[in-house]
C-alpha cells in the first residue's frame, strides 16, 4: 500500500503529510528551516507582533508568504513521474528562483508597486509574466492540471476576449495592461484569496498539525471508540465520530481520510465489512468534516469575506445541514449493521470512557476556547485560531507524554507550513480569476447569460449549478470550485430571489460532494487505496452514504429555515422534522427501518423523508403519514423488529 506522502501526492495534496522529495544534508536542513520559520512567522503575524514592532507589513505579508510557498513547491514537488525524487533538477531551481524573485520584489516594494498606474516598466512586465507562469506551474503540481488550465484560460480570455462570441465578448487587453492589473493591483493575484490563505487558512492548518503532534487526534479517536465502539456497527460509527471531529480542524477531506482511515477502515474490515463499504464510510464521514462547523475549511472563510458577514454567521447557517448529513450517515450505518448482523467491537478492544476522558480531557479545552472566541465573543477568526493553538500548547503539559516541547513545536510548525503550501498556488490562481473578472466585467454578463440559458427557472439553474460544481471538483480543490462559481453563478442565483447565504452554501456543498462523487472522487480514491478496494465500488458507496449532501442544498435554497433563519418556533419545528426525515431517508437507502422493508416501503420512506426535510406543515403532515405507514408495515412484517439472520455475520 502507498505510504501517506505518496497517497496525498496522488490526490492533489502533495505536501500535506510531508515532503514529496526527500533530501539529506544541506537541502534537508534548508527546507526544514524554511518551513519552520514560515509557520512561526505566520503565527507571529497573526499575533500582531510585527505591528508592535512598528513593522506595518499589510499586503506585503501575502507576498512574503507566497515567496516561501513557491520555493517549497518547486523544491519538494516533482514536475512529473520521471522527475528525480532525491535531488532538485536545474529547471526546478530556476522556477523556484523566478517565483521567489517576482513575489519577493512585491514584498520589498509593496507600497510603490500597488500604487503604480500606467504603462508597466520592463522590469515589472518581466516579473509579472514570471509570477503568472510560476503560479500556473505550481498549481499544476499541487492541485492538478485542470486548475492550471483554468487559470491559463482566463489569461487568454483577458488578452483575446474580443474574439469570444455572445455574452462572453469583451474588449481584448494588451499584455502590459493585463500585467499592470494582475500583478500590481492590490486586489489581484496578491489580493483577497492570498490574504485569506496566508492568514486564516494557514493558522488553522498549523493548529491542525499541533492537534496531531500533541496526541489530541488520538485522544478524540479513542473517545469515539469508547462512546460508540460497543454498539452494532461500532467501527463504522467510530469513523463518523472521529472524522467529523478531526475534519472540523483539518478542512481537508483527503487529509482526513489519510489520518483516520488506516485505523477506522481496518477496524471495519476486521469485523466483516466489505472493503469497498469500509472505504466508502470513511470517505463520506471525512468529507462531512468540511461542512461541519466550527472550522469548515478555506472556502468557508472566503465565503464570509465575499458575503461581508462574520464567519460565525456562515458556521451557524451551515450547522443544521451538517448535522443532518451526519445523522443520516450514522443511522444508515446502524441500519446496515442491524440488517446484516454486524456486531460492535469486543469489550477488550474498547478503552473505558472515563479513563480515556481522564487521560486527555484537557484536549477539549482548546476546542471549547475556539468556539467561545469565534461564536460567543465574535472574535477575529485568525486570532481565535492562534489563541486556541497557544491554549493547546499550555494544556499539553498536563501529561508528560503529550507535552509540546520545542522539538514537537518545531515539527508542528514545519508540517503545518508544508500542508498549507499545497493551497498557496491555488490561492494564486484564484487571484488570477478574480483579476480577470474585475477587469473584463465577466461576472455580470455571465450571470445574465445563465439566467437566460435556464429560461428563468430557478430549479433548472440550480441543477446546472450542481452539475457544474461536481464536474469542476473532479480536478480542483473545494476552495477553487467555490470561488469560481461564487463569481460566476452565485450572482445569477441571487438575482432570482435566493438568499445570498443559501446561494453560496449551495455551491459550497456541491463542491464538497465532488470529492466523493465518481468518476474522480479524490476522498473516495484515498479511502479505496487504504482499504485495498475497488475505486468505483468505494466511490458509489461513499456517494450513497452521503446522499443528504445532494438533497439538503436544494431544500435550503427554497426554505432558508434549514439555515436557522426564521422564528424560534419555526426553526425548532424545521429541525425536528428534518431529523426525523433524515432517519427515514437512512432507512430507505439501507432497506431497514425497525426491521427489513420491502421495495414499496422504501419508496414511502424515501418520499416521506423528503417531505419531512422540506419545511412546511403541509409537507410535514404528508411525510409523517407516509413514514408511519411504512413503519407500521415493517412492524407487522417483523414482529421482533430485528431483521437479523443469525447465520449472517458479515456484509455480503
Amino acid at each position: 500500500m502507498e505510504d501517506t506522502a505518496e497517497l496525498l501526492d496522488r490526490t492533489g495534496e502533495a505536501m500535506a503529510a510531508g515532503r514529496s522529495r526527500r533530501f539529506s544534508g544541506f537541502l534537508d536542513k534548508f527546507v526544514s528551516a524554511l518551513a519552520t520559520l514560515l509557520g512561526l512567522y505566520i503565527l507571529l503575524y497573526v499575533g500582531d507582533v510585527f505591528d508592535w514592532l512598528r513593522w506595518n507589513l499589510y499586503g506585503a505579508h501575502r507576498a512574503l508568504v507566497y515567496t516561501a510557498t513557491l520555493v517549497l513547491v518547486f523544491l519538494l514537488v516533482p514536475g512529473g513521474k520521471k522527475s528525480p525524487r532525491d535531488r532538485v533538477p536545474w529547471y526546478d531551481i530556476l522556477l523556484a528562483a523566478g517565483g521567489a524573485a517576482s513575489s519577493f520584489y512585491m514584498f520589498l516594494n509593496w507600497e510603490q508597486v500597488t500604487r503604480f498606474y500606467g504603462q508597466p516598466t520592463p522590469m515589472i512586465l518581466v516579473l509579472g509574466v514570471t509570477s503568472l507562469l510560476t503560479t500556473l506551474e505550481a498549481a499544476r503540481r499541487t492541485v492538478g492540471a485542470a486548475v492550471a488550465v483554468l487559470g491559463g484560460f482566463f489569461i487568454i480570455y483577458v488578452l483575446y476576449g474580443n474574439y469570444f462570441p455572445g455574452f462572453l465578448f469583451t474588449r481584448g487587453y494588451s499584455l502590459a495592461r493585463m500585467i499592470g492589473h494582475f500583478y500590481t493591483s492590490d486586489g489581484a493575484l496578491f489580493g483577497l484569496a492570498l490574504e485569506i490563505f496566508s492568514v486564516i487558512v494557514a493558522t488553522y492548518v498549523i493548529f491542525g498539525q499541533f492537534i496531531q503532534v500533541s496526541g489530541a487526534g488520538d485522544f478524540f479517536l479513542k473517545l469515539g471508540i469508547s462512546l460508540v465502539g460497543r454498539y452494532r456497527g461500532g467501527p463504522a460509527k467510530v469513523a463518523v465520530v472521529a472524522s467529523s471531529v478531526f475534519g472540523t480542524v483539518s478542512g481537508s477531506s483527503v487529509a482526513n481520510v489519510v489520518v483516520d482511515g488506516p485505523i477506522t477502515i481496518n477496524m471495519m474490515k476486521g469485523l466483516g465489512y466489505r472493503a469497498a463499504f469500509a472505504g466508502g464510510v470513511e470517505a463520506a464521514a471525512s468529507n462531512g468534516g468540511q461542512i461541519m462547523p466550527p472550522v469548515m475549511g478555506a472556502a468557508a472563510f472566503l465565503m464570509a469575506e465575499i458575503l461581508g458577514v462574520p464567519y460565525w454567521s456562515v458556521a451557524v447557517a451551515a450547522l443544521l445541514p451538517a448535522l443532518l448529513y451526519y445523522v443520516a450517515l450514522y443511522f444508515m450505518l446502524d441500519f446496515e449493521a442491524a440488517k446484516t448482523g454486524l456486531r460492535g467491537l469486543d469489550k477488550k478492544d474498547i478503552p473505558p470512557f472515563f479513563r480515556t476522558l481522564k487521560e486527555g480531557w484537557f484536549f477539549i479545552v482548546p476546542v471549547v476556547v475556539l468556539m467561545l472566541l469565534i461564536g460567543y465573543f465574535g472574535y477575529n477568526v485568525a486570532k481565535s485560531g492562534l489563541y486556541a493553538t497557544l491554549v493547546l500548547i499550555a494544556v499539553s503539559y498536563c501529561r508528560k507524554e503529550t507535552r509540546l516541547g520545542p522539538a514537537k513545536i518545531k515539527t508542528s510548525l514545519e508540517q503545518g507550513a508544508l500542508a498549507f503550501a499545497d493551497l498557496g498556488a491555488a490561492a494564486g490562481v484564484i487571484g488570477i480569476l478574480m483579476s480577470a473578472v474585475s477587469l473584463t466585467g465577466l461576472g455580470m454578463t455571465l450571470s445574465s447569460g445563465l439566467i437566460e440559458a435556464s429560461g428563468g427557472h430557478l430549479w433548472l439553474l440550480l441543477i446546472l449549478t450542481a452539475i457544474a460544481s461536481i464536474i469542476m471538483g473532479m480536478g480542483a480543490s473545494t476552495l477553487l470550485v467555490y470561488i469560481v462559481l461564487a463569481m460566476f453563478v452565485a450572482p445569477a442565483v441571487v438575482k432570482m430571489g435566493v438568499d445570498p447565504m443559501a446561494a453560496h452554501l449551495f455551491i459550497f456543498y456541491f463542491g464538497c460532494m465532488s470529492l466523493v462523487t465518481p468518476p474522480v472522487a479524490l476522498a473516495a480514491y484515498a479511502a479505496a487505496v487504504i482499504a485495498k478496494a475497488d475505486f468505483w465500488q468505494t466511490g458509489w458507496e461513499s456517494s450513497r452514504l452521503g446522499i443528504v449532501g445532494y438533497i439538503v442544498p436544494f431544500i435550503f435554497v427554497y426554505q432558508p429555515a434549514l439555515l436557522l433563519r426564521g422564528s424560534t418556533s419555526e426553526v425548532l419545528l424545521t429541525a425536528t422534522t428534518a431529523v426525523i426525515g433524515t432517519i427515514a431517508l437512512a432507512g430507505a437507502m439501507s432497506g431497514y427501518f425497525f426491521g427489513n422493508v420491502t421495495w414499496w416501503q422504501r419508496v414511502l420512506l424515501g418520499v416521506g423523508s423528503i417531505t419531512l426535510i422540506y419545511p412546511g406543515w403541509e409537507t410535514d403532515l404528508l411525510g409523517i403519514a407516509l413514514v408511519a405507514i411504512a413503519t407500521a408495515a415493517s412492524k407487522l412484517a417483523n414482529p421482533i423488529a430485528s431483521g437479523v439472520e443469525a447465520s449472517r455475520t458479515s456484509v455480503e
